[in-house]
């Protein structure tokens, strides 16, 4: 018997995968794992969170520690400063005070006769 050839078949839609995630088919076990997976993940950033956090601190600690440092410093540096003006100050007035008194003994022994002269 001769055979008679086939028509083509339709080609029947492909089927998409079933959909992966909370009440998609999901059973309890699953979503007990992802609860899991997702609870660790929080864990994790807030560990994380907690560290950086701390991080931060100890870095703005040190800058302020280094702005306390250089303050000090400047102010050491203002006083010591203060403090050499206020020498400078009494040592001019001291050698104008023997400048003067030079003069007054000098303008003394010029008047004064000398038994050279």
């Amino acid at each position: 018997m001769p055979t008679r050839p086939r028509p083509p078949r339709a080609k029947h839609p492909r089927r998409r995968p079933p959909a992966r995630g909370a009440g998609a088919g999901a059973g309890p076990r699953a979503l007990q794992g992802r609860l899991a997976r997702v609870t660790a993940q929080v864990k994790a950033l807030r560990q994380r969170h907690v560290r950086e956090l701390a991080a931060a601190r100890r870095a703005a600690d040190r800058r302020l520690a280094a702005l306390m440092r250089e303050m000090a410093a400047l102010r050491h540096h203002e006083a010591r400063a203060q403090a050499l003006t206020r020498l400078l100050a009494e040592r001019d007035t001291a050698l104008a005070r023997q400048a003067q008194r030079i003069a007054e003994l000098e303008a003394a022994l010029l008047r004064t006769p000398t038994h050279l002269g």
